[in-house]
């Protein structure tokens, strides 16, 4: 999982990459990432602002002298943007309305009122997915870092699992499980594990080939959760 030594990214390549995936993800068919750039191009000051924000991320990722040190901001950037955008995915999955809605919002958004809450999540969510299908894409195209393949996409389905269970625990819509809280240090220790895996390409290449073993389906066995630990 050791990368090819290259020569780092300048910030202007690494916006012209972004702003290009921006771009094309308005004429994909993936309906979810064409919503995305919909609203960052849908006005002048939605592109900017996105656009300023995207910056600031990639300032941080070019000031690395090394490729090496790069593909860890970005892994490191990646990570926060899968946590920033997780609440408004929780919301338009579960379809939350009326009470509901109002009560999970006021719990991650306690200063604001429930109004400003939500544009303030949809605002966020739109730029934090706009800047993960970019730093995804340099991952994974330009940088050509392993560990956004198969670590990241682990990570992010662990963490939706994880983020789901915690909201259900805030809102339980009838009688919990009495396991479902218990199950909150489990999947929060398999998120640190994989934070570790991703963040420490060289030293969990074991680590990332048991999983991969331990996830491939064999005859007429399902495909199991990532409770494996």
């Amino acid at each position: 999982m050791e990368l090819v030594q290259r020569s780092a990214f300048t910030h202007a390549r690494l916006m012209r990459e972004s702003t290009d995936r921006i771009e094309g993800a308005l004429r994909s068919r993936d309906p979810q990432e064409h919503l995305v750039a919909q609203r960052i191009l849908a006005t002048p000051g939605a592109w900017s602002a996105w656009e300023l924000e995207h910056s600031g991320l990639m300032r941080q990722v070019a000031d690395f002298v090394a490729l090496r040190n790069q593909a860890a901001a970005l892994r490191h950037a990646s990570l926060r943007l899968i946590h920033g955008k997780a609440l408004f995915e929780y919301l338009k999955k579960h379809n939350l309305r009326g009470r509901a809605r109002a009560r999970i919002l006021a719990h991650f958004h306690r200063t604001l009122v429930y109004e400003h809450a939500v544009v303030a999540e949809h605002t966020t969510y739109v730029r934090k997915a706009g800047s993960y299908l970019c730093a995804s894409h340099l991952g994974t195209d330009l940088v050509r870092d392993p560990a956004f393949l198969d670590p990241m996409q682990q990570y992010e389905s662990l963490y939706t699992e994880y983020f789901e269970l915690y909201c259900s625990t805030l809102m339980p819509h009838e009688e919990p499980s009495e396991s479902e809280p218990a199950l909150l240090p489990l999947l929060k220790h398999q998120l640190t594990e994989w934070r570790w895996v991703i963040l420490n390409p060289k030293q969990s290449t074991s680590h990332v080939r048991r999983e991969s073993e331990l996830r491939r389906p064999l005859g007429d066995t399902q495909k199991l959760r990532l409770l494996k630990f």
